[in-house]
């Protein structure tokens, strides 16, 4: 991203943050509160259970796909220059 790209989403971040209401700690409970009223009526979830061992293997295969879109993303952006 080239600095001009980026102080551009700079500002495009403040311009959003601008239009965001401010809430004291009291107002999110009580919007939180009345969201969580609307949710009666989802279905519960059986949570799944899976060995530490699984898990590890999961994470290390995410790891190697991330792994992989960096470095397909450095290649192209090397190529570029």
């Amino acid at each position: 991203m080239s600095n001009t790209e980026t102080l551009q989403w700079a500002a495009e971040a403040d311009d959003s943050l601008a239009r965001n209401e401010i809430l004291t700690d009291d107002e999110i409970i009580r919007t939180v509160t009345a969201e969580d009223a609307d949710d009666d009526d989802v279905t519960p979830v059986n949570p799944i259970k899976i060995s530490h061992s699984e898990a590890v293997a999961a994470l290390i295969t995410s790891l190697h796909w991330v792994k992989s879109k960096i470095l397909k993303h450095t290649k192209l952006c090397s190529s570029d220059v």
